[in-house]
């Protein structure tokens, strides 16, 4: 088995990266963003930084150096480089992760608003971060909220309605299958709400204890039907309470009434058998 990083390891990496970015001189400013900017969460926290350009034209040299300099002095794992969002992957041989974002100095702005300016050479950078934060919530989250209010419009009902018949049927997993759909598109919701990231449920261990509770009464304890009903239930509840005041197709009270038909004729069809 390989060696894993250790805490020293990543420290040492990120004094590595400091220094290399250091020495280029298209690299204006160097910023660390993530967990590590206010104390690791612990030792498993990984790397990340975005690195600001002296002008857009640098970006494929820079991108190249940095690439070069970390291959040179640590063995990857890992690497990929998405182009249009200006992002790097590493994949330490230990399994450390180092994500390098680019980005030019003059359209320095902050997604989040933990971040550690490290150097920059232009005296501007963490005054333009700064002041993006009020207009970048809005940016980020105030469109994000809009799109995902309406894509759970368009289609939570849909999987909701599927997991009811799927958990009349006796399709256990495809009823926590199509629950899972649905609670996707609500930890959207609740993410938009408290500007927390969503995706694979990232940050939602921060949502107050209140919503955690309510998310944990969406997941079955067991496989029966009953518990698959009662989490749906839960689950239906809460979706309608994220989507309150939007004009959903189905309402709340129309799935309500599906629910029961499916379930009385479920019963009929057990009894007389």
């Amino acid at each position: 088995m390989g060696k894993v990083f250790s805490a020293q390891d990543r420290q040492a990496a990120f004094e590595y990266i400091r220094s290399v970015a250091a020495e280029c001189g298209r690299i204006v400013a160097l910023v660390q963003i993530g967990s590590g900017v206010n104390g690791y969460h612990d030792e498993y926290s990984d790397l990340d930084f975005v690195i600001a350009l002296d002008s857009g034209e640098s970006m494929p040299e820079v991108m190249e150096y940095m690439h070069r300099k970390i291959s040179a002095r640590y063995e990857l794992a890992f690497f990929t480089q998405n182009e249009s969002r200006h992002l790097q992957n590493y994949i330490l041989a230990d399994l450390l992760e180092i994500d390098i974002g680019y980005g030019t100095y003059e359209h320095a702005a902050a997604l989040k608003p933990a971040f550690k300016v490290l150097f920059d050479h232009s005296g501007t950078v963490e005054e333009k971060m700064v002041q993006s934060r009020e207009w970048m919530d809005e940016s980020v989250y105030g469109e994000k909220q809009k799109k995902d209010m309406e894509q759970a419009r368009n289609v939570v009902w849909f999987f909701l309605m599927h997991a009811a018949v799927a958990i009349h049927r006796g399709n256990c997993f495809r009823a926590i299958g199509e629950m899972e759909a649905a609670r996707a598109l609500y930890l959207d919701l609740l993410g938009d709400r408290y500007r927390l990231e969503s995706a694979r449920n990232r940050e939602i261990d921060k949502l107050p204890e209140a919503e955690k509770a309510a998310v944990r009464s969406t997941y079955a304890a067991g496989e029966s039907p009953s518990e698959l009903r009662t989490a749906l239930l839960n689950l239906t509840a809460l979706v309608y309470k994220e989507l309150e005041g939007v004009d959903v197709p189905v309402t709340q009270e129309m799935l309500h009434d599906y629910y029961h038909n499916r379930r009385s004729h479920n019963d009929y069809k057990q009894n007389k058998i």
